[in-house]
């Protein structure tokens, strides 16, 4: 097996290789084109996946896998292998600003596992299905997978930051808002606790980026976070930009590298595997990509830059407790048809 090539973040389209049926090149072996990898397989077209990291690694995210995740696993044959990463049970949420909160039963069942292991669960995958993993591959590639960093000006600027948490974990997806910024946790596997969250810049310089010292503006997390243990490092990403990705010339775009949605929704990882696996549909001659993602995105688009801002507002805080979690937790849905 070769190792993977090396280009930034998930692309796809056919290379200019001369045989008679040229691979499709993916650009980004993370969730999305991971995901593509194996709806090419499927379709029994060829594919290599192209990615200068090392599998498995850590990857600020929020780690939460909405109940709808399942039959888009089961669809890319890989339901098994996750389940034998044993993820977390979700099955409640958790809103909390200033001093009161909600908590609320989910739908259904969702999941906690982190990145570490479900990169490397979707990329071993697709190259037990013959996809060729690749780190100097330099065709134009077929889809674009990744890419959720934004051109803000400094000091306005937003930042993802992650780290795990040993000791006792909680059966829900919890957050937490707080003036600049807000904070996710969910258990994932082992009893772990991922804690993920996004700042503006201007509220991390405050602290010199040390997150430990959130709990000065957060004080319900600090106490939440008090019996519980930091179990690696603090990660970041950004600058990050919420929205549709700037378009680019060549190939088709899936999971951030085309839309990156508030992560508050808990829908970030649903978004990459589906948008991705229809992208390698749509490669092999499948249905319209674009009308597909339009309707998946349409319900999301409509109501969080809504609550983004209703977030930060004093008014909110004082009526945490009466806010309907059931209701803001269908209206931040994406349409999975």
């Amino acid at each position: 097996m070769r190792e993977p090539l090396g280009q930034p973040r998930g692309a796809a389209r056919r290379s200019a290789c001369a045989t008679s049926q040229p691979p499709f090149v993916v650009w980004g072996a993370g969730p999305a084109g991971a995901a593509a990898a194996l709806a090419l397989r499927q379709a029994g077209e060829l594919v290599v996946l192209c990615d200068q990291s090392v599998f498995p690694r850590h990857k600020v995210c929020g780690e939460f896998f909405s109940p709808e995740i399942l039959p888009v696993l089961e669809e890319l044959g890989v339901a098994e292998a996750f389940a034998a990463r044993r993820p977390a049970r979700v099955t409640h949420g958790e809103l909390h600003f200033d001093h009161r909160g909600c908590r609320f039963r989910l739908p259904e069942t969702a999941w906690g596992l982190s990145r570490f292991a479900f990169d490397e669960m979707l990329v071993r995958a697709a190259v037990e299905r013959g996809a060729m993993l690749d780190r100097e591959h330099a065709a134009q590639p077929a889809l674009l997978a990744v890419g959720r960093r934004g051109t803000a000006p400094r000091g306005r600027r937003r930042f993802g930051f992650k780290a795990h948490f040993s000791g006792s974990a909680n059966d829900a997806v919890e957050l937490y808002f707080f003036p600049g910024g807000y904070c996710g946790l969910c258990p994932v596997e082992d009893g772990r606790t991922n804690v993920c969250g996004l700042a503006d810049e201007a509220l991390l310089r405050r602290f010199d980026f040390q997150m430990d010292r959130l709990e000065a503006v957060a004080p319900r997390l600090g106490a939440r976070l008090a019996p519980l243990e930091r179990a690696t490092r603090w990660q970041f990403t950004g600058p990050l930009c919420f929205g549709a990705a700037a378009p680019t010339g060549g190939g088709l775009r899936a999971g951030d590298a085309m839309r990156f949605v508030d992560p508050f929704t808990g829908s970030g990882l649903l978004a990459a595997v589906r948008t991705g696996s229809w992208a390698g549909e749509a490669l092999a001659g499948g249905p319209d990509y674009d009308a597909r993602c339009r309707r998946f995105y349409r319900r999301q688009i409509s109501t969080t830059t809504i609550l983004r801002r209703l977030a930060g507002l004093d008014l909110v805080g004082r009526l945490a407790g009466l806010l309907p979690g059931p209701l803001l937790y269908r209206l931040t849905r994406p349409d999975v048809q």
